[in-house]
């Protein structure tokens, strides 16, 4: 029994890494002023004022947002990573957010805005 469920998870492992589903993880730093692609798509539909407060249905809208571009995202989470932010809009929130893509998702990500971790 032990050797089959090791067999078992040999293969699947095997399977899970074949070339071209490999996941790269990238990150963007959100400006203020709700003047992000995804911020912009939403304020199309919503007033400014009902904006989520909350970092899951913001990382929601965000999610929403790459998904119409045709980008899958997994682990998809936000750090505070600035002590000190400025006044402008273009300047960071403070937050970071990460997400893992299929590496041929990385590359449209990348010429977006995004860096590698």
């Amino acid at each position: 029994m032990k050797y089959t469920l090791f067999l078992f998870s040999v293969l699947l492992f095997g399977v899970s890494c074949k070339k071209g589903q490999e996941r790269e993880l990238v990150y963007i730093d959100p400006i203020q002023c709700l003047g992000n692609p995804w911020d912009e798509e939403w304020l199309e539909s919503h007033d400014y004022n009902e904006y989520p407060q909350t970092e899951s249905s913001r990382l929601q809208i965000f999610t929403d947002y790459y998904e119409k571009q045709g980008v899958a995202m997994f682990d998809v989470y936000s750090e505070n990573v600035y002590n000190a932010v400025c006044d402008a809009c273009s300047c960071p929130t403070g937050e970071r957010y990460y997400c893992t893509v299929a590496e041929g998702d990385a590359d449209f990500l990348l010429e977006s805005g995004f860096q590698l971790e």
